[in-house]
C-alpha cells in the first residue's frame, strides 16, 4: 500500500500544478486584453493621435473607463479564487440563512440595478466556512442575475435533504445555455457569451472550488432561452 501511495503523488501533484500553471496564463492573457485597451484610450488622449477631435477624445475617454473596469473585476475575481484555495475549512456550524442574506446584501447595487427578485425554501444550518459559503451564494446569484433574460430576473434558492446530504440549488429565468456546455461553465475564465455580458468567467469556477471544499458536487441543467438551475451537494454532517 505505502508504494502504491507513493506512486500517486508526484502525478496528484503534477496534475496541480499543470491546473495552476494553465490558470495563470489564463490569468495573464485575460489582464493584457484591458491593459490593451487603456493603451490605445490613452494615445486616443494625446495631441500625438493626429486627431483631437471630441469624438476621439470620447472615445479615448471610453477605453480608459471599460479598460479600468475590467481589470478591477479580473483583479478582484482573481483574488476572490485565490482566497477560496488558501481558506481553511474549519467546518462550524453555519447557518444558510445568513450566509444569504450576507451574498444579498454584498449584491445589493446589482441587484436592485436589475430588478432582480430572490426567494428561498427554508435553508439549512451545515457543517462548513461561512465565509465560504456567503461567496458561494454570492457567486451563483450574482451569474443568475448577470446572464438575465429579457424579464426581469426571479431567482429561487431551494433545499432538498436526500439522504446524508442537502441538494441546494439557484434556479434563475435566464437566457440559460445549451446542455453540451454543463462542464465548460466551471473552467476559469470561460465566457460563454464573449463580452457580451460582463465578468470574469471566474464566479463558477469560485463556486466549485467552495463546494468541493467542503466534500459536496456542483452540476448545471439548462434549456436555452427558458433559465438555468445551478445544484450542489453539501454533506448533513462533518
Amino acid at each position: 500500500m505505502k508504494n502504491q501511495g507513493q506512486g500517486v503523488a508526484p502525478k496528484v501533484v503534477a496534475l496541480e500544478n499543470e491546473e495552476l500553471r494553465d490558470f495563470i496564463s489564463m490569468a495573464v492573457h485575460d489582464l493584457r486584453e484591458p491593459l490593451r485597451a487603456i493603451r490605445l484610450g490613452s494615445q486616443l488622449l494625446t495631441p500625438e493621435s493626429g486627431d483631437n477631435s471630441e469624438e476621439n477624445r470620447d472615445r479615448g475617454a471610453r477605453f480608459l473607463r471599460d479598460g479600468v473596469a475590467r481589470i478591477e473585476t479580473l483583479i478582484q475575481d482573481i483574488a476572490e479564487y485565490c482566497y477560496a484555495e488558501a481558506r481553511e475549512l474549519e467546518p462550524r456550524d453555519t447557518d444558510l440563512e445568513m450566509s444569504l442574506l450576507e451574498a444579498k446584501t454584498e449584491l445589493a447595487a446589482e441587484l436592485k440595478g436589475s430588478g432582480a427578485v430572490v426567494t428561498h425554501d427554508p435553508l439549512p444550518t451545515v457543517p462548513g466556512n461561512a465565509t465560504s459559503l456567503a461567496v458561494l451564494l454570492r457567486c451563483l446569484i450574482g451569474n443568475a442575475c448577470k446572464f438575465r433574460g429579457e424579464a426581469d430576473p426571479r431567482i429561487h434558492v431551494g433545499a432538498v435533504q436526500q439522504g446524508e446530504e442537502w441538494i441546494l440549488s439557484v434556479r434563475d429565468n435566464g437566457g440559460g445555455f445549451d446542455p453540451i456546455y454543463r462542464e465548460r461553465i466551471f473552467r476559469p475564465f470561460e465566457r460563454l457569451n464573449g463580452k457580451q455580458f460582463p465578468g470574469s468567467g471566474l464566479g463558477l469556477t469560485i463556486a466549485k472550488r467552495i463546494v468541493e471544499q467542503h466534500g459536496g458536487q456542483i452540476w448545471a441543467d439548462s434549456t436555452l432561452g427558458e433559465g438555468s438551475t445551478i445544484r450542489f451537494s453539501l454533506p448533513l454532517t462533518s
